[in-house]
């Protein structure tokens, strides 16, 4: 699967309010079939509630839920507003996930 039919999947998903951030095409791109499909399972787990959030000790009514891809310095962050919408999918290396954990509180 290509990144422009995992996007629109995704915005399927969540709503067309979603952001996509990070080197989402590049590193989607970069994963394995099977990782792509997992990433996408996640997702609809985290809109259907059966994903546990982390709240942010730096901003009020931010959740974050996380993925971290084993064998793989993958990692995702999908980030919502409390009891309403869905804001962003960051997908990155691990060094850009510290640093967008870091400036999310999370």
């Amino acid at each position: 699967m290509l990144h422009h039919e995992a996007r629109e999947t995704i915005t399927k998903i969540l709503g067309s309010q979603i952001a996509f951030d990070g080197h989402f095409d590049l590193v989607f791109d970069s994963l394995k079939e099977s990782r792509q499909l997992s990433l996408l399972e996640w997702i609809k787990r985290c809109q259907e509630g059966e994903s546990i959030p982390v709240s942010s000790d730096r901003i009020k009514d931010l959740l974050g839920f996380v993925l971290k891809f084993r064998e793989t310095n993958f990692r995702a962050i999908l980030t919502k507003k409390k009891n309403e919408y869905f804001i962003a999918l960051f997908l990155d290396k691990h060094k850009y996930y510290e640093n967008e954990r870091r400036k999310l509180g999370i």
